[in-house]
Parts: C-alpha cells; structure tokens; sequence
C-alpha cells in the first residue's frame, strides 16, 4: 500500500510539473503559441479528464505515455521550421515578423495559426491521457477523498519542484530529465521498461542537444545573436524582443534615444522595463544623477550586464529592481522628475490560466494614473513603443489623454527601428513647450477625438481592437470546443458522454475562481512567475486544507459551504480592489488573501464533501476536470465583460449545480 501512495503522489506530482512544463516548452519551439498558454492548459486538463474516464478500462495506457510524449517532442522540434500565416482580420495583435518558411525544401507548406494551434492542442490532449488514466487506477484503490488528498500533494509538489528549477533558471533538459526518472520509476519491472527508459534518455538527450544555444529565464527562451556592430540582438521564443545598442556604432539611434532628454532635464529618472539597458545608457549619458531601472526579467537583466556594449548598469547612479513594474509603482514613495516606459512588448501570457498577456497592466488608465503620483511638479512620463498600427497607437493615446489630459500630453511618430512611437505627458509637458516654441513642431497634439476603448484595470486588453472576443480566437475556440465535446463522446465509459453533470459544473466554476485569483493577485503584487507560483500552490494547500477538514468532522451536507461560496462570490465582486493599493505591503497580503481564499475555500469544501461520497472516483474526477476545460472557454468571455463578469460566470456554474444537487440528491455521487 505505501508503495501505491508513493505511486500515486509521484504521478500527480508527473501531471502537474509536465503540465507547467510543456506551457514553458512548447512556445520557445512553436510560433506564437506564448500567446495561447491557456489553451495548453486547457488541452492538458482534456487529457487528464478522458484518461480518468477511462479508469476502468483493462488496456494500461501509461505504457505508451514514453512513445507519446517523444513523438509530440520530435513533431514540435519540426513544426518550428514551418511558416506560419497570420489572417488579416485577426481583430487582435501577434507579435511577428516572422512569415517566410526555414525550410526551403517544403517552402510550399504553410499553416495557419489557428491550425496550428488545434494540431498541438491534439498533442497535448494525446499525452495526457495516460497520465489521467494512471491516477484514475492508483486513486480507485483508496478511499476517494483520501486519494484524492494524495493527488492534491503530489499537484502542490509538481508547482513547488518546477519552481525551484525557475529559480534556479535550470535549462529544459533537466525538466525533462525528471520527467524521465518518474517514468522510469513509475515502469520498473514492468514490461516495456527498457523502452520506455530509452526513449525518455532520447528525449533528453535531443533537447539538450537542440537547445544548446537557448537561455531559459522564468518566463522566455532567450536567445542571443551577435550584431555587425558588436551589439547584441535578444530574442525570445523565437521573435526579435530587444537589442543591446552599441551606440558608438549607431550614432542615428543615439539621437532617437537621446530625444526626450533635448527637451527635458531631470535629476531623477524611473526606467519601467529597462532590459538590456539602452534606456538606462542614454539616462547616464544625459546627466541624471538618480536612476531607479526596473526589470522583470532577470537573466534579460544579466545580459544587459553582461553583453550591452556601453555597461550601463556599471555605475552608482544607478539602482536595479528585479521586480513587476506595476508592482514597484504600487510600493514606490519617491518622486521622479521622468518615468520612461521602455518598450515593454511582451510575447507571452500573464499566467497559464488566462489570456492577459505580461505587460497589460502597465497599460492600464490605472497605472498611468499611479506613474502620474510618482512624478514631481514638472515632471514628465515618457513612452516609447513600437506601434504596429493605428488602432493600438489610438489605445496608447487615449489612455494618456484619460489621466493627464489633452493638454498635458504630446507624442511624435518615428520610423519604426526599435520603436516608433513617442509619448510625454505630465505637469511638464506645459512649461517644456512654453520655453521652447519650437518644440510644437516636433511634439503633435493628440487628435481631437479617440474613438478607441482604453484598457482597465477590468479589462486590461491593449492588443485587442474592441470589447469582444476577436476572430482569431473566436475561430479557433469554436474548434476546439468542437473538438473537446466529440472527445468527451467517444472516450466516455457508455458511448454519448457518461459523466457526472455535478462534478462537471464544480470544475467548470472553479476554473474561474482560479483564474480570476491569479489576475487579482498579479494586479496587486506584480505578474512575476512568483506570485504565479505561490499564487497556484496556495489554491492547491487550501484544497488539502478543506479535504482534512471533511475528513476530520466527517461532514456530508455542503449546504452551508454553498451559501458561503454564494455570499464571498457577492462580497468580492463588490468590493474596490483600489482600496487594497493603499495599504502596507503586509496588510494588503493578509488583505488580499482572505478576500481571494474565501470562495476558493468554499469551493474546496463543496467538493470535498460531495467527492466523499462518489463510487466512481474516475468519472467523478474526470468530469471535474472537463468542466475546467470549459472553464477554460469561458475565460474568454472577459474580453466582453472585464475580469470581474467571471465571478459571475463562476456563480452561475454554482448555482446550477446546486440547482442540480436539490434535484438529484440520491444520484449525483454515483
């Protein structure tokens, strides 16, 4: 029996860390997939799902689990070299250059994005099959709650071990790598070890060989490439994100740089998003005796020491923050006389749960409004982006317009190397351009009307053209919604989709709790692959929290739990996350914490108490997570109604089951 529970832990622990994993892997080898990780979420909770309804099924699948996952390995390695196409009215922006096929023997073979992106929700769907079944067998041999506690500790260790290994910036192979030794534990003795064992080296082997060149930082695959003028060109996943300027050498970007700094002359300069250092350079060259850099990335940040041509950060001027710039404004008391936004274009998403990508809050009206609170009495913001048309340059525009007013904000196109697109706006605009008449014929007015929606804190959506769930995604939701209902018919124990309706509504809601979490507590205290992290491994200690407290009181009716999920999901609905901000760092914790654990909590115990008393702990398991790949869909309903509408889409998935749950008191749990 010990042997099973140690089975049965390390195979969740398998699920959880392969899970966040292939979220890492597969957008460094993949176009654009960094702009999708919900969905290889969603595909992974798929599989885990089908593979539990398969619980009963004689034919052990875990034995091809080796033979899947290399095929999916070597297929991803291929597709890299495939062009990709982009359509026209995608509604939305993807970062990409990147159009003409690497290999010039199969140049007629294109795909589309949204092609692509099903055929590798298919493989990540395959390879967690499985594991799904695995658990279902190792779990049916315990008592459901029991087992289903060990599953819960083996998930919280996956989060924790794919941690340590972010902090450490350990390369893939060594992901996969433990990936292997489970595998190999998990098939000892047992026939097709030596395969399997085999094909786990091989897969190790070959992304260790392949990635040679690749820098893993905890949110990207850098990569690095030397410049005829001795820079340096940083890429990430694939796309061109930034380059190490050897200003010496480009004498023309120098200029570009330096631009702000001929109208302005401040003291003390805040740099959000820093990078490499080419803002912090030209900081140091223009005079400024203070200069606060903030970097979310720290190995981008180390090769800014390392590789950048000038050393910017060479100097004790200068003070670096490894931090989330939305969260060192929120902690932030000093004063600055300008805070440069450098070209903060993230290629990826906030977290594995949702669809807001890394830097939407920093483009917030909220946020320009807490960088307005940073600056002194003539002091000015500066924005640099690298627009790619009209309507995100009208989105930026209108929501500097929104906190500090037509009259205080001025911009200027460029040609579009590095960036193209410059901002300034504060109290010093005014004084900037009444001591320099000229200065109006370089700096434009904004236009008088910006018929554009800004983002939100609500709805944080910079790359999308209008409230809505734009086509792009739209056409390749709708297929793979149809794609994930004809699995669920075909895998289901009885041909037409035998599950369990209860469970199905409990996953699809708390899905939504969970993401909704996670993007209230990356707005507080940062987006960092740390808050993540400990963000994911609290939901998953509260559930064990919750199933040790059914287990010791022996509870059987949720029916208090479910009035208090009800009056928290009211309660944090209505209550002003604002009034947070304005807290010690400490008390916004303990703040934050209880206001985002309440209906996680709740949650936990309803099902707890129903799973408990399930005879079928596969399909009950099963059609939990399957609802959670619904909840998954249904994610994408913010881009309508703003963050907070999930709430409510989580309370009406409560609200039917409880509807179902008086309905059917003798039979949900079968």
């Amino acid at each position: 029996m010990i042997q099973k529970k140690i089975t049965l832990i390390l195979v969740s622990f398998l699920a959880l860390f392969l899970e966040l994993c292939l979220i890492r892997w597969f957008p460094a080898h993949i176009f654009s997939i960094a702009f999708f990780a919900n969905i290889i979420l969603i595909a992974s909770f798929l599989g885990l799902g089908l593979g539990l309804l398969l619980t009963h099924n004689k034919h052990d699948l875990f034995k091809y689990f080796s033979f899947i996952l290399a095929g999916s390995v070597f297929l991803a390695l291929f597709i890299q070299y495939i062009q990709v196409e982009l359509p026209a009215d995608a509604q939305t922006w993807i970062w990409s250059y990147y159009q003409g096929n690497k290999l010039s023997d199969i140049s007629f073979l294109k795909v589309s994005i949204t092609q692509l992106i099903s055929f590798v929700f298919v493989l990540i769907v395959m390879i967690f099959i499985p594991i799904g079944q695995k658990i279902g067998k190792l779990m049916s041999e315990f008592v459901p709650l029991h087992g289903y506690s060990m599953n819960i500790f083996g998930s919280l260790l996956g989060v924790i071990g794919f941690g340590i290994l972010a902090v450490f910036f350990a390369p893939a192979y060594i992901w996969f790598l433990v990936v292997g030794a489970i595998v190999i534990f998990v098939t000892y003795k047992k026939k097709g070890f030596i395969i399997n064992s085999l094909l786990m080296l091989m897969i190790v082997v070959v992304i260790g060989f392949t990635e040679n060149n690749i820098l893993w930082s905890p949110y990207y695959a850098i990569q690095l490439q030397e410049t005829a003028d001795k820079g340096c060109a940083i890429y990430i996943n694939q796309l061109f994100h930034q380059k190490a300027v050897n200003f010496e050498q480009e004498p023309y970007l120098y200029k570009k740089y330096m631009l702000a700094y001929s109208w302005f002359q401040p003291k003390r300069v805040l740099i959000i998003g820093s990078g490499t250092g080419n803002d912090v350079w030209i900081a140091r060259e223009a005079g400024v005796e203070d200069i606060d850099a903030v970097e979310i990335d720290p190995v981008i940040l180390k090769l800014g020491y390392l590789k950048h041509p000038q050393r910017p950060y060479d100097s004790d001027r200068v003070r670096v923050f490894v931090d989330d710039a939305r969260s060192f404004m929120h902690r932030a008391s000093d004063k600055y006389d300008m805070i440069v936004y450098g070209t903060l274009d993230s290629h990826a998403t906030l977290s594995i749960t949702s669809s807001i990508r890394l830097d939407n809050y920093v483009y917030t009206k909220e946020a320009l409004r807490e960088a307005s609170h940073l600056l002194t009495s003539k002091g000015v913001v500066v924005l640099l982006f690298s627009v790619p048309n009209e309507w995100i340059k009208e989105k930026l525009l209108g929501t500097v317009e929104a906190v500090f007013g037509s009259e205080n904000s001025r911009y200027v196109l460029m040609d579009s190397y590095l960036f193209n697109l410059i901002i300034v706006a504060g109290p010093g605009v005014k004084e900037a351009l009444s001591l320099n008449p000229n200065l109006s014929e370089i700096l434009q007015p904004l236009p008088a009307r910006l018929s554009t929606v800004i983002p939100v804190d609500d709805w944080p959506y910079l790359y999308l053209k209008n409230r809505g769930i734009p086509r792009l995604y739209l056409n390749t939701l709708l297929l793979l919604i149809c794609f994930s209902v004809f699995s669920i018919f075909m895998f289901s124990p009885v041909r037409g989709g035998k599950i369990y309706p209860l469970f199905f509504l409990l996953g699809c809601g708390f899905l939504l709790l969970e993401t909704k979490s996670v993007t209230t507590f990356s707005l507080l205290f940062g987006s960092t692959w740390l808050i993540n992290a400990v963000v994911f491994s609290s939901i998953l200690a509260i559930a064990l929290i919750a199933n040790w407290f059914i287990m010791v009181t022996q509870w059987k009716n949720p029916g208090w739990f479910i009035c208090g999920l009800i009056l928290s999901l009211f309660f944090v609905y209505l209550f002003p996350l604002t009034n947070l901000l304005k807290l010690g760092f400490f008390l916004k914790v303990l703040a934050a914490g209880v206001l985002v654990a309440l209906p996680i909590f709740f949650a936990s115990l309803i099902f707890a108490t129903l799973f408990k008393q399930t005879k079928d702990v596969g399909i009950a398991l099963g059609s939990n997570l399957l609802g959670a790949v619904i909840g998954g869909f249904l994610e994408y309903t913010s881009m309508i109604w703003g963050l907070k509408a999930l709430y409510v889409v989580a309370l009406c998935c409560y609200l039917i089951a409880t509807f179902y749950l008086i309905r059917n008191k003798n039979s949900v749990v079968c």
